[in-house]
């Protein structure tokens, strides 16, 4: 379905052209929304030149400067297969895409986008809406051994005296 959109050859892919555009929306965003570059830090930029980078290597691999599709297929076989070769005729720029990709994913566990989880894994999604009429309690929570004030003043009554904290009752 992503090739339904044949312009040309090779076929114009959506995907690529939507990320390369709604990332360069959201970069746009936060330089001109004065409300979002107020609260926008620089590791908040580095995320979206990152893809925007993967995205601009990526489009121009595919429409613009040709590689070598056999090149790259033996140099991923090698890396799969720990005996990585480096082919002829694979161009810088696919290099630089496979760098930026590579940056990417080092990247993605110590970031924000690491929120992106959260999404999917949030109670609020997860549980029924229904807290005023139920008490939802985790189920996996162990019981943990409670006790009341006055036990409490049982067992620490003595040093509570010493320290001349006032305690109900006396011994």
């Amino acid at each position: 379905m992503d090739g339904i959109i044949q312009l040309g050859l090779p076929g114009l892919f959506i995907s690529g052209a939507l990320l390369l555009a709604a990332t360069l929306f959201l970069l746009a965003r936060r330089i001109f929304d004065a409300k979002v570059t107020y609260i926008s830090q620089a590791a908040d930029y580095f995320p979206l030149f990152l893809i925007i980078g993967i995205a601009a290597t990526g489009i121009s691999m595919r429409y613009f400067t040709k590689v070598d599709i056999i090149g790259i297929k033996e140099l991923t076989m090698g890396l799969a297969t720990f005996s990585p070769v480096i082919p002829e005729g694979v161009g810088g720029l696919f290099y630089a895409h496979l760098f930026l990709v590579s940056i990417l994913f080092a990247y993605f566990p110590a970031s924000k986008l690491m929120h992106l989880g959260g999404i999917f894994l949030s109670p609020t999604r997860n549980m029924a809406n229904n807290t005023r009429a139920k008490r939802h309690v985790n189920p996996w929570n162990y019981d943990v051994k409670t006790h009341t004030y006055e036990e409490y003043e049982d067992h620490f009554r003595e040093k509570m005296i010493e320290a001349g904290l006032p305690v109900d009752k006396e011994e």
